[in-house]
């Protein structure tokens, strides 16, 4: 493993050398990724139906193309699905990424060996930056968890999964060899039992680098091993897995065979819960050089948390990364920016207060404003032209003359706690489909989205007298239903517990109108209010009559 180390870090250092002068001239670089991303699907369908073959320039790919969200690519990644070739890209759709969508259907992101090519970069520069700056990192085990890279077929017979294992499966070989557990594990589906048996291998090992996206998760996997210490403890000292364990047969059969028993290390763990009946990862992994997660957004919140359990080990943001691209390269850990990936895809910005205008300004990476903030337009060589992901990013700096770029929130009409990224639009279907089933007649209705808590409280303002309890626990039940059928990420933050349940706020009669009211005396006009049916901003909590919680089953 040390020979690979050095063979693959010597070589990444002359790749990084290549890469960091790019950055000296981020416009030439843009230009031309543009022009062979528009010339290479010249002969597709989407390619046919834009006159890419008249496109020249920037100009003339903006007069050809004009800005799109995923509902109007769909009909094109749909063909796709089916299996016809030469659609959105030249190169053949290896698989699809799936995430959320602003309905009830989830996105599928056509993703390319160029595609798969570019995280694998990304992914191989990280983690060589990180080692420059830890010579230690890889002199342990590397602990991850990831979604499996493929969760089924479409009607084509192409896979689609998740970006987190797409990453995983795209990393270097050199980098999945130091993992402590192997991948198979992120195909357990109960996600107690993917928790448990995730530490109860981790905690044999020497862990120097522990890293997923979301830091609601590392939390999990720590409360985890807190929750079950004894069970894993003996399973430790006995070399097993424990029945209780929810595991498919033939998984418990392979992982079993290559347990041994280990009383020494049983009895390591058994001693540092003698004080305070506590076991924390700066304990058991004393020589953790590095965390690696996502640090800004709404997530971000939960890392006030770490040091409770982590101490002072340092945290680096693993890069702005969504299921439609791998946009930059964190070198530090500190803030969560990174250096604008100008080689893997092209990017337009619109300035954040102007997005709501008939004709916003769009910039390129070469007049965007340190300090500003925009939302974000993506050219991807996976087959995304002009594509809106509805994020709003911040430049905080240059690197050279490329843009340093944070994640700062999702954009118009969606909410992200923990990675559901919930749409107002699955809020309202979720709310007339669980009013009706349980004769609830609500007059007006909010959701926000409260990070502090990782958890929706669905507010709602009753016509005539308040309903019994039992009525209001059942619409709580079933908004909470329905948004599972509508979002499949919610649904699956819901199952692993990283988000908490729903709450509901049964408000004071008349409160609508005061918020209508008040918002009108700041200056607004009385056909300009709009209600946020979804949002982070927080309520009085004088306005709340009655809660009524919901409990995890």
């Amino acid at each position: 493993m040390a020979l690979l180390l050095k063979a693959a870090a010597f070589l990444t250092r002359r790749q990084w050398a290549r890469w960091e002068s790019l950055t000296a001239n981020p416009e030439e670089i843009q230009d031309q990724l543009l022009l062979d991303i528009v010339n290479r699907n010249r002969g597709t369908r989407f390619g046919r139906d834009h006159h890419f073959d008249t496109i020249r320039s920037l100009s003339e790919y903006r007069e050809q193309v004009a800005i799109s969200d995923y509902e109007r690519l769909r009909s094109y990644v749909e063909r796709a699905e089916n299996g016809e070739a030469n659609v959105l890209t030249a190169e053949p759709v290896l698989m699809f990424t799936m995430t959320s969508g602003s309905t009830g259907q989830p996105k599928l992101i056509p993703v390319t060996e160029t595609s798969r090519r570019n995280h694998r970069q990304l992914t191989r520069f990280w983690y060589y930056r990180a080692l420059v700056d830890y010579p230690e990192l890889f002199s342990g085990n590397l602990l991850g968890i990831v979604s499996p890279s493929v969760e089924g077929r479409t009607a084509g017979g192409i896979p689609f999964g998740a970006a987190s294992g797409l990453i995983y499966q795209s990393s270097p070989r050199w980098i999945q060899n130091a993992y402590a557990v192997p991948y198979e594990i992120s195909e357990v589906k109960d996600f107690e039992a993917k928790y448990y048996l995730t530490m109860r291998l981790a905690l044999e090992h020497d862990i120097t680098f522990f890293g997923t996206p979301n830091p609601s998760t590392i939390l999990k996997l720590v409360d985890s091993v807190n929750r079950n210490k004894h069970e894993m403890i003996k399973d430790i000292c006995d070399g097993t897995i424990t029945p209780l364990c929810n595991l498919p047969t033939e998984m418990r059969a392979m992982l079993g065979g290559g347990l041994r028993k280990n009383p020494a290390h049983a009895r390591r763990l058994e001693s540092l819960i003698k004080n305070d009946g506590t076991l924390r990862p700066k304990e058991y992994w004393p020589r953790l050089q590095l965390i690696g997660c996502w640090k800004s957004g709404a997530v971000g919140v939960r890392l006030n948390e770490f040091a409770r359990w982590f101490g002072k080990t340092p945290v680096r943001d693993l890069g702005y990364m969504a299921s439609e691209a791998q946009m930059t390269l964190p070198i530090s850990d500190s803030g969560s920016a990174g250096i604008l990936a100008v080689d893997r895809n092209f990017y337009e910005f619109i300035p954040e207060s102007e997005i709501g205008s008939a004709s916003p300004p769009l910039l390129t990476c070469a007049e965007v404003e340190e300090g500003s903030s925009y939302y974000l337009i993506i050219t991807t060589p996976g087959g995304l032209y002009r594509y809106d992901i509805n994020d709003v990013v911040r430049v905080t700096g240059f690197y050279n003359r490329t843009p340093l770029i944070e994640f700062v929130r999702k954009g118009r009409d969606v909410t992200n706690i923990t990675g559901e990224k919930l749409h107002v639009n699955q809020v309202m279907q979720a709310m007339a489909q669980a009013q009706s089933i349980a004769g609830v007649p609500v007059q007006h209705f909010r959701a926000l989205a409260d990070a502090e808590t990782s958890r929706y409280a669905f507010l709602i303002e009753c016509e005539g007298s308040k309903p019994a309890e039992e009525s209001l626990c059942r619409l709580l039940n079933e908004l909470d239903a329905r948004l599972h059928a509508l979002n499949l990420e919610y649904a699956q933050k819901r199952e692993s517990r990283r988000l908490a349940p729903p709450v509901l706020w049964v408000m004071r009669p008349g409160w609508f109108e005061r918020k209508a009211n008040a918002a009108l005396q700041r200056g607004g006009r009385d056909a300009q209010f709009k209600a946020q049916l979804l949002s982070h901003a927080p309520e009085d909590p004088a306005e709340i009559m009655q809660i009524i919680e919901q409990r995890d089953k």
